[in-house]
Order: structure tokens, then sequence, then C-alpha cells
């Protein structure tokens, strides 16, 4: 059996091989599609789970976009089977169903990243390269709040385990915003909101789901609206964040942190 290592440290598209697993024979020409015109020419194509794992047995790709809903085997269903026989690939989960419902699942069964396939084509495959981090490994940690008082804090300390205090400056940012976006959640949404952090070559991202569909807006951190200072501080300490709908309802709102950032 070959070997997946990549020939460079900063492998090129076409030096990467694709396993592409999905039933629908439309939704992989399509993405075949748009993946050869970004320069990813080595696509395999798998129809069901078990056809996956075969073809990761017999030549393990680099990156494996994986259906959930499929027949013989589903892709949750076989994640494991594909982890194990590609050790070194990263598998990103690509679905018509909800990413914040099944996120959490997916990465404990060996994915390292989620996108809906309601994505606009012309972001498919910039999310994938995200989700897939294929650079350097992405780390996802995903943690569901009780919607109470103590989700902050309870928040705050799940960023840290994770984060580390080598970078204290890096880690005060992230708990500060993680802590007004959970509360903002709780307390303007009603919602068990859905804390992700995505630990990434050159910085991190954190995104917070809840259940409603309102997207929030700047306003003055004096003006006492709903969010007001919450936003008002990712808006001044983050890289870049925004907010989006997500399918089935309700929104994340993100940000995102840039390694090579320093605070004055």
């Amino acid at each position: 059996m070959s070997s997946p290592e990549r020939p460079d440290d900063e492998p090129g598209p076409a030096s990467v091989r694709v396993l592409l697993a999905d039933d629908d024979a439309d939704q992989r020409l399509a993405v075949r599609a748009l993946l050869r015109q970004r320069g990813f020419a080595d696509v395999t194509d798998a129809v069901d789970g078990e056809d996956a794992v075969r073809a990761a047995r017999r030549q393990p790709p680099h990156l494996i976009l994986l259906d959930l809903a499929m027949p013989v085997r589903s892709g949750a269903e076989v994640l494991p089977e594909l982890r194990d026989a590609a050790p070194d690939a990263a598998i990103v989960v690509l679905s018509n169903l909800p990413r914040r419902r099944l996120l959490e699942t997916v990465v404990q069964r060996g994915a390292v990243g989620f996108v809906e396939k309601s994505v606009a084509p012309e972001r498919l495959v910039d999310e994938i390269l995200v989700a897939a981090a294929l650079t350097d490994l992405a780390r996802v940690h995903v943690l569901t709040l009780v919607a109470q008082p103590s989700a902050a804090g309870v928040a705050r300390r799940f960023a840290r385990s994770r984060l580390g205090d080598d970078d204290r400056d890096l880690l005060h940012d992230v708990e500060l915003l993680v802590s007004e976006l959970i509360t903002n959640a709780i307390l303007h949404t009603g919602s068990e909101p859905q804390l992700e952090i995505q630990m990434r070559r050159g910085g991190l991202r954190v995104e917070v789901f809840d259940d409603d569909d309102t997207l929030p807006a700047p306003r003055r951190a004096d003006d006492g609206g709903p969010g007001g200072r919450g936003l008002h501080l990712v808006d001044t300490i983050a890289s870049r964040w925004g907010a989006e709908p997500t399918p089935g309802g309700g929104k994340v709102v993100w940000f995102e942190i840039d390694g090579s950032r320093h605070r004055s």
C-alpha cells in the first residue's frame, strides 16, 4: 500500500490526492469540476461508504470529502475505518445535513471539519480547504453549553484548556471574546449555544452558534443595545469577524485572530 506522504511542506493542488465519496453522481461531477478549477486533478470517486473505505485502503488520499447520507454504509458509519485506512488524511464531511448538530459527532469519529453543501459554489473549495487545513492539520474543539449564567465561565475554561497559556495575550483575548459572545447568545436569544474553536497554522477561528435567525449589528460600546459591548470588543480585538445564517435556522457568529497579530 502506498504512503500518502506529501512531497513538500506546502503541497500544490496537483500533488494532493482527493477521495470524493458521495452517492449523488451530479454532486460528484459538480464538486470535481470546482476542484479541477483550483488545480486538484487527482480525484477518485466513491459511491458509498464501503466503496470509500476500499478506495482509501487501495491508495491512501491526502483529502477525503465524505457525504454522510449514503446507501450500503453511511459516511458517519465508516468514518473510523477511513481514519484507520488513511491516518494522515484530512477528512472533511460535505453534507446537506446540519453542521451545527453533527459537527461534534463527526469530529469525535475522525473528521477534521464539516462543510454544508449549501455553501455558494464560488466559496465551496475555499471552505473545504479551510476545514481541511491541508498545510497544517487543524484541531477542532466543540462544546455545547447550557443556557445559564455560568456558561460563559465554562466556555472560558474550555478555551483555556485547549489553548494553554504559552501565549497569555492570545489567551486573554480569546477568553474575553468567547465570554462576550456566549453571554450575548444566552441573554439575547435564549439558546443553548455551541462553541467551536479551530486551531490552525497561523492563528485560530472561534464560532458560536445559536438558534436565533437575527444577525447582530455592531453598536457603540456604551449604547446599551443588545450585543453592543460584545461586538465592539470583537471588532476591536479580532483580526476579522462576521455573522451568518445557518441552514435550518439560527446563526453563527465567528471571529479569527491571526498568530502574527501583536497587541499594542
